[in-house]
């Protein structure tokens, strides 16, 4: 099927459903537009051209709000075929690529942040990259994450207790914000949990956001050959970013359970598909599984997406072994092993839940925690469908830029009714639009956990 059926085929499953007509009316780039041009071919009888499909496909930024995850799944699909076809345009090869730039302008911090500065010099950058001269671009800081933790001489070893702690930083957080998972391995280490930082690359979402296929497919194999053997030594992944948890607890591991390889290890009966219940418990010793018959569904349920040519045995090991920073921050506390003697942050603050924390439907574990320390008061943002706009490396595409401010202003507009002194959210992809859109100190849950420690003392 060519990329221009497959989307074709798209516009008309949600034309005959309707429902994101008005469900993702305000949080979505793509489907306004969809519906839009179905609308327009209904009323002129003229058919959507192949132009039009194919610039349907650059509206979706895979924040996995939408109901439907084979539809997201085939806009996916469809745009990594035309770029297999047609090419990666140049302004998207140099954008893609986060940790790239990361590495190159952070080599030289001072000389970067004033070029970028600059008018003149900067707006030429931004336009050789299809940036909008308008987005504001952080400043790149003096050390990086990479580089500060190789000073400190974290490397595998015995922890002190028995946890045992793969970081996961992002690349954002690794060159753009390096205070986020400064803080993550200081809280650690102030509840006696040594952290291993493995070598690491881009989790792999820009990339698979632009259909490049073949670099996306690099970049996850990379990171899943490391994290594999890492979680058979016994350690648990936590990603501080959560598209990066996103990324490797759902989207690599679609279709896995289905493969032939899965099945055999679970001892599945040759009439029935063996499915976990609970995927973040399922093992071959696992009591927890659906039967479902092979006669009706082995047509239907199969191991052919995006990753599928990836070993699916190793795509499961490592999304079940991967936790939200929050997440993992909260079970720890749960089980008592999280210390609770927290100095006061005498601060109102918004907290925004982001879309790919939502997505893996493990409730507000950061909202719990920032309860625990005292005299802070932290009101969330209440609702799915509110989106700061900024998709990645979307947000500051020319094209998009404009698009990307309407988007955020619903959700802006609802924090400045809490009227904050902090916003707080763990995504730094909201946190540059953030700071773009707005005038309040935008921090990370966990800098604050971290300078709540420090203020009791400890």
């Amino acid at each position: 099927m060519n990329p221009e059926d497959k989307i074709r085929a798209v516009v008309d499953a949600c034309a005959d459903c309707d429902i994101c007509r008005s469900l993702m009316d305000s949080t979505c780039f793509l489907f306004p537009e969809l519906y839009r041009l179905y609308d327009k071919e209904m009323e002129t009888g003229k058919k959507i051209t192949p132009e039009e499909l194919k610039n349907l496909v650059y509206l979706c930024n895979f924040c996995a709000v939408c109901p439907c995850p084979n539809i997201r799944a085939d806009i996916m699909l469809a745009k990594t075929a035309f770029i297999d076809r047609d090419g990666l345009p140049l302004s998207i090869r140099l954008i893609e690529d986060v940790e790239r730039i990361g590495k190159l302008c952070g080599a030289f911090p001072q000389m970067t942040n004033s070029l970028l500065q600059s008018r003149l010099v900067g707006g030429l950058l931004k336009g050789i990259a299809g940036i909008h001269n308008k987005r504001k671009f952080p400043r790149f800081p003096e050390e990086d994450f990479s580089t500060w933790m190789k000073r400190k001489f974290l490397q595998k070893g015995l922890p002190k207790n028995k946890k045992k702690i793969a970081y996961f930083a992002g690349c954002t957080g690794r060159y753009f914000f390096p205070e986020i998972p400064k803080s993550t391995v200081e809280v650690f280490q102030y509840n006696g949990i040594e952290v291993y930082f493995p070598e690491q690359k881009c989790c792999g979402m820009p990339t698979l956001l632009e259909g490049d296929r073949r670099f996306t497919l690099k970049l996850v194999g990379s990171n899943l050959d490391r994290l594999a053997d890492l979680v058979k030594d016994g350690y648990d992944i936590v990603c501080s970013c959560p598209t990066c948890g996103f990324m490797f607890k759902n989207i690599l591991k679609e279709g896995a359970y289905y493969s032939d390889e899965y099945q055999d290890a679970v001892g599945a009966h040759e009439h029935y598909l063996k499915i976990p219940g609970d995927a973040k418990t399922a093992n071959p010793g696992s009591n927890t599984f659906m039967m479902l018959k092979k006669s009706l569904y082995k047509g239907l349920l199969k191991d052919e997406g995006y990753f599928s040519f990836i070993d699916p045995q190793k795509r499961i090991m490592v999304a079940e072994n991967t936790y939200d920073l929050g997440e993992y921050l909260r079970d720890l506390h749960m089980a008592g092993e999280l210390k609770t003697t927290f100095g006061p942050v005498p601060v109102r603050s918004a907290y925004y839940p982001p879309c790919h924390l939502r997505e893996q439907n493990i409730g507000r574990p950061y909202q719990e925690l920032l309860d625990l320390i005292p005299k802070m008061i932290t009101e969330p943002i209440h609702g799915e469908f509110y989106c700061c706009g900024m998709a990645g490396i979307m947000g500051f595409k020319r094209e998009f830029y404009t698009t990307s401010i309407k988007m955020g202003s619903r959700l802006i507009e609802k924090i400045k009714d809490i009227h904050p002194q902090w916003l707080v959210t763990d995504c730094l992809s909201c946190r540059l639009q953030f700071n773009q859109m707005t005038p309040y100190k935008v921090l990370h849950p966990i800098e604050i956990l971290q300078k709540s420690y420090t203020t009791f003392g400890g």
